[in-house]
């Protein structure tokens, strides 16, 4: 549908209409595409959206070193690029570069106060710091902000469960999400090393889904083999 709406502008060949038309690439997952488009849209008026579109496509191609540069160049032509901040707080996260995360998505959420998903993301980064108090504040403010974000809730569960504060962790569970937060909570427990509570969660995950619940499996066979070896798996994304 929006293509169908930009199509009649496209012979303009107006800088903001090749921009709408790059983002659009971009979101739609066409990132070739969005690639060439930003690219075409360096030198001009709009450089500055431009090198934060191709920065973003060149970080989902999984390019690195070519994002941070296109990154780093918007924010300084335009310190309100906001998406271009939260780009680079997923970079420092990836790199747990702690102090760099901290500054880049503080700047995203003062750039753009609105967005849940920049909050969700620091709550994200303070998860994998091993901050879940921290973690669950930011979590619970970006649920407020927009409660059908999905990854905040699931997030959310993880952090309280990593205070081992398990049955508040099924609080916004539904019944069709609770199979799943059983496999997180239970994944959560199992960092925290309570063996006997993650297996009862993994087994119930499985009782509930009425597929193959190959998440829950795969946990409660690494928790067969952390029985066996008495020790404590490390947090990690899911």
């Amino acid at each position: 549908d929006a293509r169908q709406m930009l199509a009649p502008m496209w012979a303009s060949g107006a800088p903001d209409v090749a921009l709408r038309n790059a983002e659009l690439a971009l979101a739609s997952g066409s990132l070739p595409e969005a690639a060439e488009g930003f690219s075409g849209l360096l030198d001009g008026p709009l450089a500055a959206a431009a090198r934060q579109g191709l920065g973003i496509t060149r970080l989902r191609q999984g390019r690195a070193a070519e994002a941070k540069a296109e990154l780093e160049q918007a924010v300084a032509m335009d310190a309100g690029l906001a998406r271009a901040w939260n780009a680079l707080g997923v970079m420092a996260d990836k790199a747990r570069d702690w102090p760099a995360a901290d500054a880049a998505y503080g700047k995203a959420i003062a750039a753009a106060p609105a967005d849940a998903n920049m909050v969700a993301n620091r709550g994200w980064s303070m998860l994998l710091r091993g901050h879940p108090v921290a973690a669950e504040q930011d979590l619970s403010r970006a649920l407020a902000m927009n409660p059908a974000l999905a990854t905040a809730r699931t997030n959310l569960a993880l952090a309280r469960a990593m205070q081992g504060r398990y049955e508040e962790a099924f609080q916004l569970s539904s019944k069709k999400t609770l199979a799943s937060d059983l496999n997180t909570v239970g994944y959560a427990a199992m960092v925290r090393g309570d063996l006997a509570v993650a297996e009862a969660y993994f087994n119930r995950a499985l009782s509930l889904n009425p597929q193959f619940d190959r998440a829950a499996w795969a946990n409660l066979q690494y928790l067969a083999t952390l029985k066996g070896a008495a020790q404590q798996p490390a947090l990690a994304p899911q």
